[in-house]
């Protein structure tokens, strides 16, 4: 399942990324894209974002625009 976060630079992101790795399990999501127009913001939240899935070694395609 592909999951698109619209406003993907938010300082909320990482709670709902967060929240994905938890339920992992129940809720399969293979790919997850940022999206907003801040180019800053979202490069930002999609680095850590990254560091959280590779941390949990989830199978989770991340990218952003």
């Amino acid at each position: 399942m592909k999951l698109v976060v619209i406003g993907g630079g938010s300082t909320y992101t990482p709670e709902l990324i967060d929240g994905v790795l938890l339920r992992n399990d129940r809720l399969p999501i293979s790919e997850i894209v940022l999206v907003d127009p801040n180019k800053e913001r979202v490069s930002t939240v999609g680095e850590f974002a990254q560091r959280m899935i590779a941390f949990k070694r989830a199978n989770i395609h991340l990218s952003w625009s």
